[in-house]
């Protein structure tokens, strides 16, 4: 399997995000306008106004009421679009050129897995945001983000693609993206906070445990030399 480029990637998306209000080129950009300082306010963690969109992005505030009725409808379309998805691509293809070099499976999946908190660190109102909108009703979910994803992990996954039945890699494939997406993360994160032990180190563990699950457990972790037993106490 080829690597997905960035643009390679875009163009697949944008495919998926819907262009809802644009019967001509002048408002496709006037409606990209509104949608891209909706964005920049909520990276910013700026109040959503009609307002602020409207000096963020140099559209009246009557153009604006043209094409939206609220700041709510503004979020959710700019979520969808193909603005977003650009936005997106962006964020996760900067966390998956670290992979280009490594070829060993585990440590791929490992090295995107602890790009995560950084990624949700440097990006986190933007993330946040986009995973309320993943896990709103269906119709009104991104349909270019599970597509994101899976490419995403298509790319970590892709040394042992003909290595596994169709089944068993879709399964893989599936239950990864549980554990390299920013929801994912942030919820292994808060259970294992809740349990008191370190976020990372059970991220981790489940990875291995997982991919043990299809690839057979790992040679390398069983010729770690074991630590000495403590001696029993002499009475």
């Amino acid at each position: 399997m080829k690597s997905v480029g960035l643009n390679t990637m875009y163009q697949e998306l944008v495919s998926l995000a819907p262009t809802q209000h644009a019967p001509s080129n002048r408002r496709s950009r006037t409606r990209k306008d509104i949608l891209r300082a909706a964005l920049v306010l909520i990276e910013m963690e700026k109040s959503l106004t009609v307002q602020a969109i409207a000096y963020q992005s140099g559209v009246s505030k009557p153009t604006i009421y043209r094409y939206y009725n609220s700041p709510d409808e503004i979020e959710r379309d700019a979520f969808l679009s193909e603005v977003a998805a650009e936005r997106a691509v962006t964020i996760f293809n900067s966390a998956s050129q670290a992979l280009k070099d490594v070829p060993d499976i585990r440590e791929r999946v490992h090295s995107l897995a602890e790009a995560m908190p950084q990624l949700i660190e440097s990006n986190g109102a933007f993330l946040r945001s986009l995973m309320v909108q993943h896990y709103r009703q269906s119709s009104q979910r991104p349909e270019w983000l599970a597509s994101l994803i899976q490419q995403v992990t298509d790319r970590v996954l892709e040394p042992v693609r003909r290595q596994l039945t169709v089944q068993d890699y879709r399964q893989l494939s599936a239950l990864l993206a549980t554990y390299v997406t920013p929801d994912g993360h942030l919820v292994m994160g808060d259970r294992a906070k809740s349990y008191g032990v370190n976020a990372n180190e059970s991220v981790r563990l489940a990875i291995d445990l997982l991919l043990d699950r299809f690839l057979g457990p790992d040679p390398r972790r069983d010729a770690l030399p074991l630590k000495a037993s403590a001696s029993p106490m002499q009475s």
